[in-house]
């Protein structure tokens, strides 16, 4: 099949493996690559095979998954990753956003979350549980919030069409979403997204997300909220 999404599993307990192989291998767009057990096995297993999608656990011996992202983004910024854990805390998020993971899940997701992100980030969207997401912008304190709004400024030099883009990406739409959603094309979209990241002086459509609701230029919508619970 032309168009399947790769995906690497990264993640120490064999039994876990097991069992996002055997789920995702009910998903007919979606095959399973290659499988890690350790952070640095993963960079390494990213590198040989190329995924799409990195599913990602965070605590694992060697290097941790925060680490391994971030080396990954890093050597294949083309490549999504997915958090996939069981720490919800909000420190966790901010590392896995800073590190350039373009999703975060707790392991008790449903199986039909799961593959609705790994195709949501394969087409450029960012699907972050939004109660996560609220509770890592809060975490970092009216202080560091200021700090940005008097650094950058409310508008950052957004034109009203990219903060609609904006607050669509925040919402974890693709740009085919986007482009459905606001009457313009994919293409159109893209110029938009590639003008945000350069104003807001983030690297990805995920920390752009995240810094504008830092700035108060956003808010997380509620219609996400439901998607992602």
């Amino acid at each position: 099949m032309t168009n399947e999404i790769k995906v690497l599993l990264v993640d120490d307990h064999p039994v876990v493996r097991e069992g996002l192989r055997t789920m995702l291998g009910t998903a007919p767009d979606i095959k399973v690559v290659a499988e890690a057990s350790d952070g640095f096995e993963a960079v390494e297993k990213a590198k040989e095979h190329e995924p799409h999608v990195v599913l990602m656990d965070l605590r694992m011996p060697n290097m941790d998954g925060i680490e391994a992202t971030r080396r990954i983004k890093n050597k294949l910024p083309s490549v999504s990753v997915i958090v996939l854990t069981i720490y919800g805390g909000d420190a966790f998020v901010i590392d896995a956003v800073r590190a350039g993971a373009g999703g975060y899940l707790l392991k008790d997701a449903s199986k039909d979350l799961l593959l609705h992100t790994i195709r949501a980030v394969t087409s450029g969207g960012m699907l972050i549980k939004s109660s996560l997401l609220r509770e890592a912008i809060t975490s970092l304190g009216s202080a560091s919030s200021e700090q940005f709004k008097e650094h950058w400024g409310w508008g950052v030099g957004l034109t009203p069409r990219e903060r609609n883009v904006l607050e669509l990406v925040a919402q974890g739409q693709t740009n085919r979403e986007i482009g459905e959603s606001l009457l313009i094309s994919e293409d159109t979209v893209k110029k938009h997204v590639q003008s945000i990241i350069q104003k807001l002086g983030v690297s990805d459509r995920t920390q752009a997300a995240v810094r504008a609701i830092q700035l108060g230029l956003i808010e997380i919508s509620r219609s996400y909220e439901e998607l992602s619970t």
